[in-house]
């Protein structure tokens, strides 16, 4: 397999869903399959996404924060957006702050997924067709 960079930071992605692949496999499946997307952290487009989300083809969006929120502005920016009732929910990664199993992503970012997705993931179904 090609060892590649990919966007903001020249960053290892592949590195990246590997190391984490046993807490999240799903992940690592998404980003070959092509259906993660990355993009600079915009709160506009991150609510325009959110509104349109049942029309987009990602399951999900990687928002590169950068140091345009600090960890207390990510934590409070998430819990926000996971309050209101959508499709999407809402992580948030900083490469500073682990839970304890150093799976942090290595620049900051806010992860959008499909929530009924999710639901499906964790209770172990396969995706509708």
């Amino acid at each position: 397999m090609e060892r590649r960079k990919d966007h903001a930071d020249n960053i290892d992605w592949v590195w990246y869903f590997r190391k984490i692949s046993k807490v999240c496999p799903w992940a690592y499946k998404s980003y070959f399959a092509g259906t993660t997307k990355f993009e600079e952290y915009d709160s506009d487009m991150l609510e325009l996404n959110d509104l349109n989300w049942s029309s987009n083809t990602w399951e999900v969006i990687v928002y590169l924060v950068g140091d345009t929120l600090s960890l207390d502005e990510l934590d409070h920016k998430v819990k926000k957006l996971n309050k209101r009732k959508s499709q999407c929910e809402y992580f948030w990664s900083h490469p500073t702050f682990s839970k304890g199993g150093n799976n942090q992503t290595p620049t900051a970012a806010i992860i959008q997924q499909d929530r009924a997705r999710l639901e499906e993931i964790r209770n172990g179904k396969k995706k509708k067709s």
